[in-house]
């Protein structure tokens, strides 16, 4: 594997929204269905590529690497104003995170998921529509789905010079995974909206109903696309809906059936 980067956070700009105390003792209070030392667990890829999920204590070398190349793809785009390091870089508040390995062990993208939340205050979403229409909706929409498990998707990246398309399709495949290991029956993200369209293969939906949020910036428009276990078998693609298994029974384990309904 190649070394990892090394980034001193400590010179970095903090972010805004994010590093208040209140904030992580909010987050502190999430349900921990995986085992912290789950993984790290591997499913082969096409393209010789590997995809790797895992507890960020028992992969430390990996959870660093992710999250220096999280911090390189944020602030190459000028928005670590969406990406509270602190918080990520502890790894309290990941309960899942996947990376994309390419032959030589480098590492071409990644993303966590946060969760399931236990109130709807947990989501970064409310900060994300706090000063855009739809705020209400969204509030609505995730106390409505809390009693069911709801789980986030949060700071995706793909690493400069990587097949973008490639690796964000190969992220998008976690979110059978991630519903089959947290048990839960919702997950949801939210991104700009030509790559939310390419995550759309793997059953989620940009759910029409919300507007587009000016967040980080007014440069941006943000999306919020949801996936059901109970539609994701049907609303996939089938060709990538039998890579997702496939993935999930590799990262799951060899007792994995899929509990998502066709």
């Amino acid at each position: 594997m190649s070394a990892p980067t090394t980034v001193d956070y400590r010179t970095a700009t903090p972010s805004a929204n994010w590093g208040s105390r209140a904030a992580r003792s909010k987050l502190a209070g999430m349900r921990r269905p995986v085992d912290a030392l789950f993984g790290p667990r591997f499913s082969h890829c096409e393209g010789s590529m590997t995809l790797v999920a895992a507890m960020p204590s028992a992969a430390p070398e990996l959870w660093t690497r992710y999250v220096d190349g999280a911090w390189s793809s944020y602030s190459r785009h000028g928005v670590t104003c969406a990406l509270d390091i602190d918080e990520v870089e502890s790894g309290a508040t990941t309960a899942l995170f996947y990376v994309v390995l390419g032959p030589d062990g480098e590492m071409l993208g990644g993303v966590r998921a946060q969760g399931p939340y236990t109130y709807v205050e947990q989501s970064h979403v409310l900060t994300e529509w706090a000063d855009s229409p739809g705020l209400d909706v969204v509030r609505g929409q995730l106390r409505t789905r809390l009693p069911h498990g709801i789980i986030e998707m949060k700071s995706a990246w793909v690493r400069e010079g990587a097949p973008a398309r490639v690796i964000s399709g190969l992220l998008a495949r976690t979110a059978l995974p991630t519903i089959e290991l947290t048990g839960s029956r919702y997950l949801f993200a939210s991104a700009a909206d030509h790559v939310l369209r390419q995550w759309e293969t793997s059953g989620g939906r940009i759910d029409t109903t919300v507007p587009a949020a000016a967040y980080p910036s007014d440069q941006y428009r943000t999306r919020l696309m949801w996936w059901d276990r109970e539609t994701i078998a049907r609303e996939a693609h089938a060709e990538v809906w039998g890579l997702m298994e496939s993935d999930a029974r590799a990262l799951t384990g060899n007792g994995y059936h899929s509990s998502a309904v066709a």
